[in-house]
């Protein structure tokens, strides 16, 4: 059940949230790992800018996962960067219900995000893979395909 400030078909989700601080990984390394995190599951994967004990720059690293994925990505951390140990806890998760719409653009259909606040579409986010494959089959700037495919997304949502 929702709190009363949120919609009724607001979905509340049990997850768990992975972490480690790195002060010595190099930003090539971090970016395959973040990759490799979201195809083992994870719902995000994160690295946040930080500063460590003695003034040092470093890194927290964020995955979200379900319980399920939860295993894999914990070795992952442990293999593929240079931390030691990890901070793993349940968290909460509140997240609008969605459905998958498509538009059109250059004669390609293109996913598109739908959030939905009581049943109707409050929000609609075109998918920037599909935006992509447009932009290199077309040979039109990725920035020019995101706007149309955002315009024809906002017809998507109920006014």
């Amino acid at each position: 059940m929702s709190p009363a400030h949120l919609p009724d078909d607001a979905l509340l989700e049990l997850l768990e949230m992975i972490e480690a601080d790195l002060d010595d990984e190099s930003p090539e390394v971090l970016a395959a790992f973040l990759e490799r995190a979201l195809e083992l599951g994870a719902l995000d994967a994160l690295a946040i800018p930080t500063i460590m004990k003695k003034g040092r720059p470093g890194v927290r690293i964020e995955l979200l996962c379900r319980d399920a994925e939860a295993g894999a990505l914990e070795a992952l951390v442990l293999r593929e960067t240079s931390t030691l140990g990890f901070r793993r806890r349940t968290v909460e998760r509140v997240a609008l219900e969605r459905r998958e719409e498509s538009v059109e653009v250059e004669g390609h259909r293109i996913r598109v995000k739908v959030a939905l606040w009581e049943g109707r579409a409050l929000k609609a986010k075109p998918e920037l893979e599909d935006c992509r494959a447009v932009a290199r089959t077309s040979g039109r700037p990725l920035r020019e395909v995101l706007e149309q495919a955002r315009a024809a997304a906002r017809a998507l949502v109920d006014g």
